[in-house]
């Protein structure tokens, strides 16, 4: 497929005809670079103001599309739930030759992350996550504003349209400034692709229980006070359990931490990695 919006990277082999695409700039210490969920999400629209500040720095940025996100593969069949997308980025990094990597994840790729470091916690040299899903069962976000939001949305008539997806957008971010016309393009474009099951089979674990098992693991939490997705107060309940951790909270800030305080976010995020 021809993208107008969309620059095609690199593709990895998921078996079963499947690919999972990805950005993958720099050289040096690995930093995997996970993105959140909804409409159109993807590597490059959550990573776009990040990714070429951690190559420059020294570092190999890679950001993959998880399966049914981005330029993945989305088979219209397909099962696309949380344990798939691990799976997944567990095959992404087996195929690179990554053994230890640092895990960087906002939304639904901070819920990735956490998992990938409880399930594999020798594979994770450091954390970083940005308002991450799993930190309370699914009803809890499921009552968010943002999702009451879509709700809303999705029951206006005329079906799903670029005019929907930019005012959903404009409800994610704290600031309309942040919604452009190109970011909207690049998700419109990819969500056109997206089968309904993408978003019908997934559903994120309750991560709670197996935090203690990143007790020791350096790990950032950064969250804005205005995320109507994923409720701020649940970054106390990851420091509860993690005794090698910091939460720091934006004002003015809504979901994506990494896009809307970019400059300040890449500065934190590389100190904390040169510690």
């Amino acid at each position: 497929m021809e993208y107008q919006h969309n620059t095609v990277a690199n593709y990895a082999d998921m078996g079963n005809g499947n690919r999972l695409h990805y950005h993958d700039v720099g050289s040096g210490d690995p930093v995997i670079f996970l993105h959140g969920g909804g409409q159109g999400a993807g590597g490059w629209t959550n990573w776009q103001r990040n990714l070429q500040v951690f190559a420059d720095a020294g570092y190999r940025a890679i950001a993959p599309d998880a399966f049914g996100y981005g330029l993945s593969s989305k088979p219209a069949d397909g099962n696309f739930d949380f344990q798939t997308l691990v799976d997944c980025l567990v095959k992404l990094l087996d195929q690179l030759g990554l053994k230890q990597v640092t895990l960087v994840g906002n939304s639904m790729g901070g819920a990735m992350a956490i998992r990938f470091a409880q399930d594999f916690p020798q594979r994770v040299k450091k954390l970083v996550v940005m308002g991450p899903g799993g930190i309370g069962p699914m009803e809890r976000y499921l009552a968010m504003p943002a999702i009451q939001k879509l709700k809303e949305l999705g029951q206006e008539e005329g079906g799903f349209s670029k005019d929907k997806l930019r005012r959903f957008l404009e409800y994610m971010a704290y600031s309309n400034d942040d919604v452009t016309d190109q970011l909207v393009d690049e998700r419109y474009e990819v969500a056109c692709t997206q089968p309904p099951r993408v978003f019908q089979t997934l559903s994120i674990d309750d991560l709670r229980p197996r935090l203690h098992l990143l007790k020791t693991l350096p790990t950032m939490v950064l969250w804005g006070r205005d995320d109507r997705a994923c409720p701020v107060e649940s970054g106390m309940e990851i420091l509860q359990e993690c005794d090698n951790a910091r939460l720091i909270v934006f004002s003015q800030c809504g979901h994506w931490v990494q896009y809307e305080k970019a400059d300040l976010f890449n500065r934190l995020c590389l100190d904390f990695l040169q510690e």
